[in-house]
Formats: C-alpha cells, structure tokens, sequence
C-alpha cells in the first residue's frame, strides 16, 4: 500500500491557521455589520427620542386629569359648598371660620400627596374676599398680592376669571414669590376650576420643576422641551423662560422638523395640548462619533485578544499531545497515516485501545448479574443507564410485574436479644429470592432501603402460579410477625420496560395503604379516597391548650379519638406517619416558644424517633402516652416559672385580642418604656409583640372560622381588626390560605 505523498505538518502550524481563518471571517461580519448598524444608528436617535416625547406627554396628559378630577372634587366638597353658602348670608361679624377646619385639613392632605406635585391648593371665596389653603384662612388681597405674588397673576386677575364661562383652566406658567418679604420665586403652573354663578373657584399650583424631575428625569438630557395651549401659547418649558425659539413648521405627519441646528420633534395629546421637544444636532452628531470611536476600539481591542488567544490556544494544544507522543514511544499501528504528525502517531495507538477495550468488556460481562440489578434500581429510580443488560431486557418487550415488600420492624420484648434490622432484611431478601425463583425463574429480587424489597417478575406470570407464591410469601413473614410486619404490594401487569418507573411508584402508593393490622398483609388494588387525616383547627387548640396546661391524659385522650377515627376509616401507615410527623412538629414549636434547652428537651428526641417506628394501635398509643407525659412536663415546668412581666403580658394578650392593644399601653401599664418591653419581650420568648399579638388572632379566627357561622366581617371584628382588607392579609400571611379558603377546608375536613 503506497504512503500518503503528501508532507506533514506541524499541529501548532495548522491550529494557528485554523484560529486566524475564523479570526478573519468574524473580522469581516464585524465590519460589515458596523457599516450597516451606523446607517440605522440615526434613525434610531430619532425614533427613540419620539418615544421619549410620546412617553412624557402621556405622563402629563394623565397628571393634568388627576389634578382636574382633584379640583373637581375639592370644588364639590359638601364642606366647601356649606361654607360658600355660610359666607353669601353672614355679615363680617357673623363668620365661622372654625368651620372650615376641615376644608384645610383636606387641603393640606392633598397638597402633602408627593405624586400630585403641588405646592398648594387654594379656594377662593368672592363673598368677602376669604381664601383657604394648607396653611389656613386668609384674606384674597393677602392671598394673592403677599402670599402668593405674582406680576402675572395679581388680585384682580382671579376676581375675573370668577366671571369666565370656562370651568376648567390650564394657565400658563409664573414666577410666584411664596414667601413674605423674601426674593425667592418659584415656578408655578396654575390650575383652576370654577361654576358659573358659584361664586367661588378651586386654584392647584403645580410646582413644574418636581414635574420635569419625574417626568424628563435629572437635567433633561440638556434638551429642549415645551407644552403649548390649544392656541399655541406657551404653558411652560425649559429655557428663554417658558418662551420657545422660533419654530419651525412641521409639515410632515412624522412630527419631526430640523431648524437652527436643532431637531424638534412634536406630539399632539389627546388633551388638545402639543408637547414640544428639541435635541441639538451636534448633540446627535457627537453621539454618532462617540459610537464610532467606542466600537472601533472594541474591534482593535477584541481583534488584537483574538490573536494573542490564538497564538496561546495553539501553543497549549500542542503541548499536551507532543507529551502523549512521549508516552506511546513503544507502540506501532496500522492505518493510513493522517497528514499531521503528531496525530498520525496517536492513530497508531487506536488498536491497543481497542484491546484494552475488549479486556474490558469481558470484565463487565462476569459481572453481569450485580449490573443487572443496579440496571433495575436505575431505571425505577428514572436513572438515565446504558448498561448492555439493561438494553437487552428493552430488547425483549415482555410485560413485566413489581413487588414491593415493605418492612416494618417491631420493637423487641425487654426479655428478649434484639436482632439488628439489617440482618432481618438481608434475611428475607436471600429466602425471597430463592423462592421466587422456583415458581418465576426470571424474576429478580433486590434491596431498595434498609426497609424495602423488591421483586421484579419478568413475563406473564399465570393467576394460580401468583396465588401459590404470594400463600408462600405471606407464610414466610407470618412466621417472623413477632420481629416484622410485612407490607407486600403487588403492581399491576405493565407491557413495556419504559414503564417501570409507574409500576414502581405504583406499588409504592399500594404499600403505604396497609393498615396497621398484626399480620402480613398482601395487597393487590389500589384503595382510592384516603387522604391526609390531619387534626381538625378545634383538636390543635384542644392539644396545646392540654400540653401548656400538663394534662398529658387529655392529650392522649384526644388523640387516641382521632386515632380511633382513622382506624375506623381504614387509615394507611403513612396516613399514621403523617400525622405523628405533624405533632412532633407542633410539640418542637411548643418548646421553642417557651425557650426550653436543647440539653433539657433531650429526652423527648428518642421518643419522637420511637412514634416514627411504630407498627400497631397499640404501640402508637403507648408511644404517644410517653411522649405526651415528657413534652407536658417540660412546657408546664416552664411556663411555671414563667417571669412575671412575660405573664402579663401573655395573659393581656390572651383576654384582650379582640380590643384595640398596643405595646405602649402595655407598656404604659407595666411602668416601662414602650422601646425596653419590646427589646424585654423579644429577648425573653424569641419573638416580638406583633407575631404574639398575630399568632393568638389567627388561632382565635381559626376557631371561629370552622366552629362558628358568623360571617368573615364579623370575625374579623371579634378578633380585633376593624378592616377587612388587613385582617385577610394577615390571616392569609400567616396560614397560607385566605379565610374563606380555610372556612371551605374546615368544613370539607369535619364532614370527611
């Protein structure tokens, strides 16, 4: 076979060439969408300074109606219009102006509004020249000539707009001198509101600077900008004072005209006012140069990293294969040679792999059968696998069945030698096995947890021959019932190894409907209608109301009724675990709120773990009479020697939720600082006032909620919140649910 003719090349010679291929390709992309991105860049300024505008005229556009409907109101106050028909029949001597007290306050909490931007609101009565505003009463010639000064708008500008047919007003904006005998002006734009023959008007002062702060932003962007009257006057604008430039006519419907070196762009509102803007051309010309310079950078700057990446990048490929030339000194292959040196020798090395590869695999097929078993834990377990056993399997497409054992060990006998679990389990997984395999030679079996088996029965297996080898099963545990009850769950047929994973979880949820009876216990169907059988709201009251008090009886006596229920109702072991789960959670936060020691609560923590291992009614009745007698002891000891002030606190609280409390009074009452009892409560019972205040509403409206027929205004009332809104907030925050939500859950619960 003749040799390839052509020379070798270097492996750093050829990635460098490969590198500065793909450097220049990118280079000339780079350019070509600069080229084309400048041309649009332009074009971009200029839309995106319509947007600005558009944007900003629709912010004011909907500020001027909040301020109208603001001066519609205000005018319409039942206050204002009783005092202006006080003001037309009283004489100088007989004016209340106590009764505008309230008309000032409105004022005041209008004007104090931050998103109206007002720096007051006026209403002028004609009838003997009165004013009120923020600050008060005052008379109109003090109002208009020293308070609120202004060349533009004096005294007698505002008696004849009283005479106007025009309701609304949008006036141009002044200067106003708004402190007494002070220099100091500032810009405001008037907005008054009046009815014919009312003989009073509402004036709102909006302070236009705050509004091109929030509107326009900082500074602007050092543009131009200007509203216009319907008849082309000007109501304000920045720069000239208020008064635009001669502007040019825009002719186009785009809005946009060029005059001066400026651009302007317009937007007519749906308010009938024009909206103005202008941007310097040299401003835009400088952002295009700005932009220029900036990516001509980037692309220098990213070219010249681009090749000292490359000239790197090919220098560390190299390295590493010319050391694993080094390392195959020895060995010689066959093959066409491959035009790069170093690669041609490493194809040399391909065979050996090849035989090391084969070494392999005879390796994995001597263990076929511990692969086998870790492919079928993969598989239940949705473990993604690609083991050649488990492929074959696929291959096959027989149905298939799962059993799953689930072992529940019993507690030994005190006379007794206890038999670790793991040898009990390990046990029955050897004798399953074997005895599996007699009546389904393709079936496998194999731990899953130190308390779980399984088998999976490969093939259709017929009814008598399942029959005869769940009788054997159930003889196998029956026979060690006083060590382990035993759970066996039997899936249904499944077609399709695909499906393993829903016949697993399929089994699984038939193992946790066993009951607690004391035998094997062999199930085949799926139950359906069991749920959670939690503690009713009423039940948790009665627990913690019996563990705060020490009646560990009353405890066990509540819980061997709901106990008693569930066995009534069929309950299945995890129904039993759940809640034994849900009570030891409700004791642990029982203890932490009463702060007892982690060295003190010791003892409760193996009597938990022991409710968790129960297997009978009878062991979970001892097994909570244990742990209720230590739990009640602990939280009663230390509730005993509760401190005082925390006591009375507590108890005010208790007795008190429905009424108005607060930690001033409280503290008031106790002869301390609201701030130290605060710190005091905190310190002594790990949370604050409000999270007790909170913790014993909610408990009381839970009550309310299942065990009353009252309506969730009135409950809210009786624990203590006058608005609806917050009480559902609360209620919502704390429980997670709102209380209408919670009412339904109750009420589903009690009739289940």
């Amino acid at each position: 076979m003749p040799f390839n003719k052509t020379r070798p090349t270097s492996l750093f010679l050829a990635t460098l060439i490969s590198f500065l291929v793909i450097i220049g390709l990118f280079a000339a992309f780079d350019l070509a969408a600069f080229a084309y991105f400048k041309t649009k860049y332009h074009g971009e300024i200029i839309a995106h300074n319509q947007s600005m505008l558009k944007n900003t005229a629709e912010k004011y556009s909907t500020h001027f109606s909040r301020i109208k409907t603001l001066l519609f109101n205000t005018y319409n106050d039942p206050g204002v219009v009783a005092f202006n028909r006080h003001l037309q029949g009283a004489t100088e001597e007989e004016l209340r102006y106590l009764e505008a007290k309230s008309i000032v306050a409105r004022l005041r909490s209008d004007t104090a509004n931050p998103h109206l931007f007002l720096d007051n609101l006026v209403v002028y009565f004609l009838p003997h020249g009165v004013t009120l505003d923020k600050d008060g009463s005052s008379g109109a010639e003090d109002q208009y000539n020293r308070l609120y000064k202004s060349a533009a708008y004096p005294l007698g500008f505002w008696e004849n707009r009283l005479k106007s047919a025009d309701s609304f007003s949008l006036l141009p904006a002044a200067d106003f001198k708004t402190v007494w005998n002070s220099p100091a002006e500032k810009k405001l734009l008037p907005v008054s509101f009046h009815l014919s023959g009312g003989g009073y008007l509402v004036t709102a002062y909006l302070d236009v600077d705050k509004t091109q702060r929030d509107f326009l932003g900082e500074g602007g962007d050092g543009r131009l900008f200007y509203v216009l009257n319907g008849d082309g006057s000007v109501l304000f604008g920045t720069g000239q004072e208020g008064k635009p430039p001669v502007l040019p006519a825009f002719e186009d419907e785009r809005g946009t005209a060029e005059a001066d070196g400026m651009v302007y762009f317009r937007h007519k509102g749906d308010d009938g006012l024009t909206y103005i803007t202008g941007v310097s051309n040299a401003s835009m010309a400088s952002q295009l140069r700005k932009l220029n310079g900036t990516l001509l950078a980037i692309f220098l700057l990213s070219l010249g990293i681009a090749l000292a990446v490359s000239l790197l990048s090919s220098r560390r490929i190299n390295r590493p294969v010319k050391q694993l030339v080094s390392a195959f000194m020895s060995g010689s292959g066959g093959g066409e040679p491959s035009a790069i040196r170093e690669f041609a020798f490493i194809q040399e090395k391909i065979a050996d792999l090849l035989r090391e590869k084969t070494e392999i695999r005879s390796e994995l097929r001597s263990r076929q059968s511990l692969l086998t078993k870790y492919s079928y834990i993969n598989k239940l377990r949705s473990i993604h696998t690609d083991i050649h056993e488990w492929q074959d399997f696929i291959a096959s497409d027989e149905s298939f069945q799962i059993i799953v054992y689930e072992l529940r060990f019993r507690q030994a006998k005190p006379a007794e030698e206890p038999v670790p679990h793991e040898r009990l389990a390990s046990y029955y997984r050897e004798h399953l096995d074997v005895l599996l395999r007699e009546h389904c030679p393709g079936s496998h079996t194999f731990q899953m947890e130190k308390n779980q088996i399984l088998t999976v029965i490969s093939g259709a297996a017929s009814p008598d021959t399942l029959q005869a080898m769940l009788a054997d099963i159930r003889h196998l545990f029956d026979s060690d019932k006083e060590q382990c009850l035993a759970a066996v769950a039997v899936s249904s047929r499944f077609e399709h190894a695909s499906q393993f994973n829903d016949a697993y979880r399929q089994a699984l949820e038939r193992a946790g409907q066993a009951t607690l009876a004391e035998e094997t216990q062999v199930i085949l169907e799926t139950r359906s209608g069991l749920q959670a059988c939690a503690l009713s709201p009423a039940r948790e009251q009665e627990l913690n109301a019996c563990l705060q008090a020490g009646d560990d009886k009353g405890a066990l006596e509540l819980i061997g009724r709901q106990l008693a229920e569930m066995r009534e109702s069929g309950a299945g072991v995890v129904q039993y675990r759940q809640l034994a789960e849900s009570i030891a959670a409700k004791i642990w936060k029982l203890m932490d709120i009463y702060k007892i020691a982690q060295d003190a609560a010791w003892p409760v923590k193996p009597l938990m773990r022991r409710l968790k291992e129960c297997c009978t009614f009878e062991d979970y009745i001892e097994g909570y009479r244990e742990l209720f007698f230590s739990a009640a002891s602990l939280i009663y000891e230390k509730k005993d020697t509760e401190d005082p002030v925390i006591r009375f606190v507590m108890d005010t609280l208790r007795d008190g939720y429905g009424d108005e409390l607060s930690l001033e009074n409280l503290a008031d009452r106790l002869r301390m600082s609201s701030a130290y009892l605060s710190v005091y409560i905190k310190e002594k019972t790990g949370a604050n006032f409000s999270d007790h205040l909170n913790a014993i509403r909610v408990s009381k409206a839970q009550e309310l909620l299942s065990g009353t027929q009252l309506n969730i205004v009135e409950v809210g009332l009786r624990i203590g919140y006058r608005n609806i809104t917050s009480f559902n907030r609360m209620f919502k925050k704390w429980t997670g649910q709102t209380p209408g939500e919670y009412r339904r859950a109750a009420k589903l619960n009690a009739a289940e």
